[in-house]
């Protein structure tokens, strides 16, 4: 009797672990279930982002490619528009200069109260008796002063022909011309009652070719050129008298020369 309750006891001792473990895996089904299915929905997530992520970057690479296609016409339109903006310079720089292609200019003559042009005209008349060039009124096509930043208000004057002008300014270089120093055109050719000054004669230039002809001075000076002059509105370098004429046509034919 007793037997038949202990193997009784065992059976439903057995029976309760096996519904226990039943249960537990059961249980662990569904957890694992539920892992399962939240593991699927972040990886569908992650999917649809990462789906979300290529197009962006799709998008941002075409326009990205759109930007650098942009930026390559618009630098092939700034490479063009400053070739087009140098031949447009040129074309000014050369009407500028064929517009003064008949001036001089003199520098260091005095400035009288309410100077008038008559009176400008007299000076270059007599500028004229001193080189031995004939200058008529009808030679002088405009006379004026304009303003500088050394106060010597130079005279310009403009004449009725290119050759006049040549001739005035050859005529000057043939005075100085192995004369010395205080022999040299000045102030007292003028007859003007003022301490004796030099007297400059040199073409009319234009803005660009003033600053050209400047900085070619300041070239000559430091890196030994013999000569530095202008003719026709055009800036020369020279290193000495068996070399030949440089062109200065703009600040990099500068640059360059200081390189060499």
């Amino acid at each position: 009797m007793a037997e038949r309750k202990k193997r009784k006891f065992e059976g439903e001792e057995a029976n309760d672990i096996a519904i226990m473990m039943k249960d537990m895996f059961s249980k662990l089904s569904k957890e694992q279930n539920q892992r399962f299915h939240d593991l699927q929905s972040c990886i569908n997530n992650l999917s649809e982002e990462n789906s979300e992520l290529v197009k962006s970057i799709e998008l941002m690479n075409h326009k990205y490619d759109d930007f650098l296609s942009r930026i390559t016409r618009l630098e092939s339109e700034r490479k063009t528009d400053k070739v087009i903006i140098s031949q447009l310079e040129d074309r000014i720089e050369t009407m500028e200069r064929k517009a003064r292609a008949s001036g001089i200019e003199i520098r260091n003559i005095p400035k009288t109260s309410g100077e008038t042009k008559n009176e400008l005209c007299a000076i270059v008349k007599s500028l004229g008796k001193t080189l031995n060039v004939d200058i008529h009124d009808h030679d002088i096509r405009d006379i004026y002063r304009i303003k500088s930043k050394d106060s010597t208000n130079p005279i310009i004057t403009e004449f009725s022909s290119v050759l006049k002008k040549e001739k005035i300014l050859k005529a000057s270089k043939d005075f100085n011309k192995n004369k010395s120093k205080g022999e040299k055109l000045n102030t007292s050719h003028f007859q003007i009652k003022t301490p004796v000054k030099p007297v400059f004669l040199s073409e009319t230039l234009t803005y660009k070719a003033q600053r050209l002809f400047y900085l070619a001075r300041d070239l000559q000076r430091n890196y030994n050129f013999a000569f530095c002059w202008t003719s026709h509105g055009v800036v020369y370098l020279r290193r000495d008298e068996n070399s030949p004429q440089i062109r200065v046509t703009n600040e990099t034919d500068l640059e360059g020369l200081r390189k060499e």
